[in-house]
């Protein structure tokens, strides 16, 4: 079986699923009588898709976040913290801990009136009214008595004013206090009324409180309430009220009885003062519309909340159409600069900070009041209360959002950047100047920008400690913090950049190393915005120069070698013919003058044909053209070999060669043949040249890893100084005509560096030294 629905991913199937079971649904519809058949193209389907696509991105993510923010935003300001514990979701109101909270407050307030007692703020009903009671005498009560923000300013000074008057004319509350002889002591129970026990309550009262001898009993719809459970009393238990075994009442209260009824459904009312105001007493109303308020409240975020989450599974469904929708959005932004995302952003993040949230206070007065502490969960509670404020919290989001699609899908160069516009601006200012100046315009601005955020920091310190009330330690956060931040951002900024100036030398003198090594391709690419792009595009320039005159001179060479090589070609026809022909000559009876001249168009013969063929492999040699054929040989070997060959001419001389080679092999890896003929024309020259019955030096010796084999003699004719011997066509003496043609050293020299050795040529005065050299070749 295919669990991938035609090779298809899991997404993309569940997609055709669904959209084969709406095609289904809607053919059944189109086909049923009475019903108009409207035909969409593809074209608007695919739009229509991609709205609904993107529209169920944008409602499931404000739905969700919005919910949640919210929900976190009013747990974490505490506004429901008397509202939670066990049964806090309760349907009903008098399951509640605020429920259980109220009663015993109201307890305690009527077991300070009936034993005389102070009764101070937080023993009364409302925790917001002060109180003082004293039998005897005169007092004065100043307070507020909501506690649900339904505040009442009370300004009374009387001598005679009752101690329960604030909730004598409590119609969702009844009580009756009675004294240690039974008597009556404050009563708010309508005449013929009872409430001593359940079975007696008035109509729409459903809950009773009886204390009596230091303990309590509680009935709700007639059934037993268990208020102390293994009686002792902890955090955890649910009844803040006498009677545990380590929570008593103590000895005046002991005697004391009260009984309490409360409405099962509060209702408002309202109390007239004496001078006939009203004012609202409507505390336990108050509390039942509060706790109604906040389970409709995290009720309706819930099923806000799964909806979003529904849509969010449908854009799933729909997201390579929203994905269309998204690019056609990002057609419409991207002409929005990037900082307007951003200030978005950080005034949504302001808005949060500083708007009032469920509690009253906004999350930086929270933190200013030092109502939040140092802890972790302190710091988490703070950062709950940021996303209360919905519409901030999604504004932050959807800003970020669209920057997001815009930069995916806007290529870099059409993206728009109000900084990054100016940057450009001075940048492309900055680069037409020097780069010496550049770099020191750029340490100036470095230093005195440090230098004025330190100063400015310091200057405002004064003004900043006396503004947080001498907070020391809230100075340094709100001046030194911000400020080395900035500095240390503005040094990662330089320091990236001075990194980047060291990578481009760097790649300059690499690029340096390169040319000098013989690349003459491959540029160094910089960005353009480099200090030293202009330096890196002149180097370029010289490289692609050197490539240009190098190609050049490499196709002249060329040229000339081809060009040699068809004189050559063309001279070896005829001089062939000259020299058959001189030879047939010679052969002849000739007397006399004709003798001679046979003789001489022989030898002339014979010389340009020797000259052609130099001429020729020195073009090879110098063009990089000349076949070599590198192998292991013995250096001293070939010298005695060559000294053998050329024993005759040698002999007939009358020079005396002293010869000093070495006894063992000096191998080395080159060309027998040619190496031959570097020797055999260094011979050559010197038998020629050298002054007559003077004596010539062959040496071989091995120094350093090579091998050098120099050859010395007395010229015979005074040698110039400045003069390239090597040179092609050059002679020591320039009025000579004994029928050397000048490239004798230029093909030695050629020769030699075929086959990878050193040839040069040393003078002083008359003596002439030629010096060969060869690295040794490594053991096979």
């Amino acid at each position: 079986m295919d669990t991938k629905w035609n090779s298809t991913g899991p997404d993309e199937g569940l997609e055709q699923l669904v959209a084969g079971e709406v095609r289904e649904a809607l053919k059944g519809v189109e086909d049923a009588p009475g019903v108009a058949k409207v035909r969409v193209s593809g074209k608007t389907c695919g739009r229509l898709r991609a709205a609904a696509g993107l529209a169920a991105l944008v409602l499931g993510v404000s739905l969700v976040l919005g919910s949640l923010g919210q929900m976190a935003g009013r747990l974490a300001s505490g506004v429901d913290s008397g509202s939670f514990g066990s049964g806090w979701w309760s349907t009903d109101w008098q399951e509640t801990p605020a429920f259980r909270q109220e009663v015993a407050q109201r307890l305690r307030a009527f077991l300070a009136m009936a034993t005389g007692s102070d009764l101070e703020w937080w023993d009364t009903a409302s925790g917001d009214t002060y109180i003082v009671s004293r039998e005897g005498e005169s007092f004065y009560e100043w307070g507020v008595t909501d506690t649900s923000s339904e505040i009442a300013w009370v300004e009374e000074n009387t001598a005679t004013a009752a101690p329960d008057k604030h909730y004598a004319a409590d119609k969702n509350l009844l009580y009756q206090v009675l004294g240690p002889e039974r008597e009556l002591l404050y009563s708010n129970v309508p005449a013929g009324a009872e409430i001593s026990s359940s079975q007696n309550l008035p109509e729409g009262y459903n809950f009773l409180l009886v204390f009596r001898h230091g303990r309590i009993l509680l009935r709700k719809d007639g059934e037993p309430v268990d208020v102390y459970g293994d009686g002792f009393f902890t955090e955890d238990s649910l009844w803040d009220v006498p009677g545990y075994e380590n929570f008593t009442a103590g000895e005046d209260a002991a005697d004391v009885t009260i009984y309490m009824a409360v409405r099962e459904e509060p209702v408002p009312y309202v109390q007239l003062n004496g001078d006939g105001a009203s004012r609202p007493a409507n505390d336990l109303y108050s509390l039942y519309q509060r706790i109604q308020g906040m389970q409709k409240f995290y009720l309706l975020r819930a099923v806000l909340c799964v909806l979003g989450i529904a849509y969010l599974v449908s854009t799933r469904l729909l997201r390579a159409d929203r994905r269309r929708a998204e690019k056609k959005l990002a057609a419409l932004t991207r002409r929005v600069p990037g900082e307007i995302w951003w200030l978005a952003a950080a005034l949504a993040v302001l808005s949060m900070v500083f708007s009032t949230g469920f509690g009253g206070y906004s999350p930086f007065e929270f933190w200013y009041s030092g109502w939040v502490g140092p802890a972790v969960t302190d710091a988490l509670r703070l950062a709950a209360l940021l996303p209360a404020n919905a519409p901030a919290l999604l504004a932050l989001v959807w800003a970020l959002w669209l920057r997001h699609i815009t930069r995916k899908n806007t290529e870099k160069e059409q993206r728009r950047s109000l900084l990054g516009g100016l940057k450009n601006a001075f940048v492309a200012r900055d680069l037409k100047l020097p780069v010496q100046k550049r770099l020191r315009r750029r340490s100036l601005v470095r230093n005195l920008t440090l230098w004025a955020i330190m100063l400015t920091a310091v200057l405002c310190c004064v003004p900043v400690y006396e503004m947080l009330w001498w907070n020391f330690s809230l100075t340094v956060i709100c001046v030194f913090v911000p400020a080395f931040a900035l500095m240390a951002v503005l040094e990662i900024f330089w320091i990236r950049r001075d990194w980047t100036l060291v990578r481009d030398i760097g790649l300059l003198a690499d690029q340096v190393t390169a040319i000098r090594d013989g690349d003459l391709e491959t540029p160094v690419d910089l960005p353009a915005d480099a200090d030293l792009h202009q330096t890196a595009e002149q180097l370029n320039d010289i490289q692609a120069g050197l490539h240009r005159a190098l190609a050049e001179q490499t196709r002249s060479e060329r040229m000339k070698v081809e060009l040699i090589s068809n004189v050559s070609h063309d001279l070896k026809t005829p001089l062939t013919s000259v020299l058959s022909y001189a030879e047939l000559l010679r052969q002849e009876p000739l007397e006399g003058a004709a003798a001679d001249y046979a003789r001489i168009i022989d030898e002339k013969a014979r010389r340009l044909a020797v000259m052609v063929q130099d001429v020729f492999e020195v073009s090879k040699a110098a063009s990089g053209q000349l076949p070599v054929h590198l192998e292991r040989l013995d250096f001293a070997k070939l010298l005695r070999q060559t000294l053998a060959d050329l024993e005759g001419p040698i002999s007939q001389s009358g020079m005396t060669f002293r010869i000093e080679l070495p006894e063992m092999p000096v191998m080395i890896t080159a060309d027998g043949r040619r190496l031959y003929r570097v020797f055999q024309n260094l011979i050559d020259n010197a038998l020629k040249y050298a002054l007559a019955g003077s004596r010539v030096y062959l040496s071989l010796k091995t120094e350093a890893g090579r091998a050098e084999a120099s050859l010395r003699n007395t010229s015979r004719e005074e040698l110039p100084t400045g003069v390239d011997l090597t040179a092609r066509f050059v002679r020591g003496d320039a009025s000579r005509t004994d029928g050397g043609s000048g490239l004798g050293l230029s093909i030695a020299s050629s020769f030699t560096e075929a086959c990878g050795g050193d040839f040069h040529v040393e003078t002083l005065a008359d003596l002439f030294t030629a010096v060969v050299s060869f690295p040794l070749a490594e053991e096979p």
